[in-house]
């Protein structure tokens, strides 16, 4: 069976997550972060050592795709790594607070 290179990669892309199929307004981000900035005071589950981690990963990102693409490339391909296993594990907490109930 043969399958073409577009479906290939049709393929892949859907194995990775849907990491970057998505795009955003800069006046979408604005009232994003402007809605994050009000719900920060009221975080419980995080504490200053991952407020801090938070953001300095969201720092470099803006910074790396402010000065390259962070859509292609060996960056994107960790991303979509490092976003699936979030999702992952995400899932896997949600399904441990879900049974507790």
């Amino acid at each position: 069976m043969k399958i073409s290179k577009k479906r290939l990669m049709e393929i892949i892309m859907e194995e990775l997550g849907a990491l970057g199929s998505t795009s955003v307004s800069r006046s979408d981000r604005s009232k994003h972060l402007k809605q994050q900035a009000k719900s920060a005071s009221s975080e419980t589950g995080v504490d200053s050592k991952e407020r801090s981690i938070i953001q300095q990963i969201e720092a470099n990102l803006t910074k790396l795709a402010n000065l390259g693409n962070i859509k292609t490339g060996s960056v994107f391909t960790v991303l979509q790594k490092v976003n699936k296993l979030m999702e992952a594990e995400i899932e896997k907490l949600d399904q441990g607070t879900n049974d507790e109930k």
